[in-house]
């Protein structure tokens, strides 16, 4: 079996592949959104002889970790026929992948898993916890009555100053925004392909944009895709967008972080809610990651020790001195007696800072003194990543 890049003349395999495999077959649309990022991204196919018979796209993206924006690789469209499954075929895929992506120099990865156990051992980690609302009529948000300056737009019906304004305001706010992904052009246009139904709505606070809406209304359910507010009043103002709609929805939907405290400020909170994992994260380059790492207070030297069975570059000891200097080296008696121990999932979703370092290291089955996890903690940014993008 032979895994290379996949070339143009063979790309209709590709769509075939994916419709077979997945549950809905792409068409118009979709299909046009689906052959750009085949185009654009790092296209692998397992070739048997000419027939394409598994494949993986690497989506050439990015994400804002504490503040710091990284190339990323999202990993999507895995798929192999079922003849020929129980073949390694995705594991020589996944292997691939992973030297593609640090040949490209994208240091960190995405994926959304069919199985989490299955890409656990490839090295991927949860790192999103993601609250899923269903907000019945009787209990929508009441922030008063207040004249809003709200401007609206839709993909059918665009203003192009107004979407200007907002994808600004979007990247704006995403990087400052741990876990968040800034939206080029590429990805505004898939968005539009994929819901182009989406509506927009902006709030304005002293002439300039302080939030957007992208939702949807359908069958009476109020959809919100994206909500980012800059401050809390302009979140209130949105809600009561929202809730303008009352007369027309008898349901709000959306997702949230879980940590937000969402429906804190509800009169009445008790509402449906669901907490789902469906994201996972992987440093792909352990070294070039560390170099550009945000730390947020180095108070001595630290070491730590990458296990990593199929990125053998990341199985190195490394040490990160008080000025942030990130190098490789061999152990002695000072590194193995302050030496941080982890498998890559655990070290990629503790750094992106969703799990504690107490966290990892139990998880990881560990021992640590307290004090090296103490400097741990301070060197790590506190703050949890929230993912909304979907590939």
């Amino acid at each position: 079996m032979d895994i290379r890049n996949v070339p143009a003349e063979d790309y209709q395999q590709i769509h075939r592949l994916r419709d077979y495999c997945f549950p809905n077959k792409y068409s118009g649309a979709r299909r046009d959104d689906f052959h750009y990022w085949i185009e654009h991204s790092t296209t692998l196919g397992a070739y048997d002889g000419d027939k394409v018979v598994g494949q993986l796209l690497i989506l050439p993206l990015n994400m804002t970790i504490h503040g710091e924006n990284y190339d990323m690789g999202g990993i999507g469209f895995v798929a192999t026929y079922p003849e020929y499954r129980q073949r390694g075929i995705i594991k020589k895929l996944m292997t691939a992948s992973l030297k593609e992506m640090r040949q490209q120099g994208q240091t960190i990865s995405v994926l959304a898993p069919f199985s989490v156990s299955f890409y656990r051992y490839f090295g991927w980690e949860l790192f999103v916890d993601k609250l899923h609302y269903a907000i019945p009529q009787a209990q929508f948000p009441d922030f008063g009555k207040q004249l809003d300056v709200v401007k609206r737009m839709s993909f059918e019906w665009p203003d192009k100053t107004l979407f200007e304004a907002i994808q600004s305001f979007h990247n704006e706010q995403a990087s400052v925004t741990n876990g968040s992904m800034l939206r080029d052009a590429a990805w505004w246009k898939r968005i539009e392909r994929r819901s182009p139904e989406s509506h927009f709505a902006a709030c304005y606070l002293a002439s300039d944009i302080a939030g957007y809406l992208r939702y949807t209304i359908q069958d009476g359910i109020f959809t919100i895709h994206d909500l980012i507010a800059d401050n809390p009043a302009a979140e209130q103002a949105l809600w009561r967008f929202v809730t303008a709609h009352a007369a027309s929805v008898h349901t709000i939907e959306g997702i949230t972080a879980n940590d937000r405290h969402f429906g804190f400020n509800f009169a009445n909170p008790q509402f449906p809610k669901k907490v789902i994992q469906d994201v996972m994260v992987r440093i792909v380059d352990a070294f070039s990651f560390m170099q550009r790492y945000p730390w947020a207070e180095l108070q001595q030297t630290l070491y730590v020790r990458l296990e990593d069975h199929f990125c053998p570059w990341n199985e190195h000891i490394f040490k990160i001195n008080k000025d942030g200097h990130v190098s490789i080296i061999e152990a002695n008696s000072e590194s193995e007696k302050h030496m941080l121990t982890l498998p890559i999932n655990l070290f990629s979703a503790m750094m992106v800072g969703y799990l504690t370092v107490k966290d990892a290291i139990t998880f990881g089955n560990q021992e640590l003194a307290d004090e090296v996890i103490s400097h741990w903690n301070k060197a790590i940014p506190a703050k949890q990543p929230m993912f909304y993008e979907y590939f």
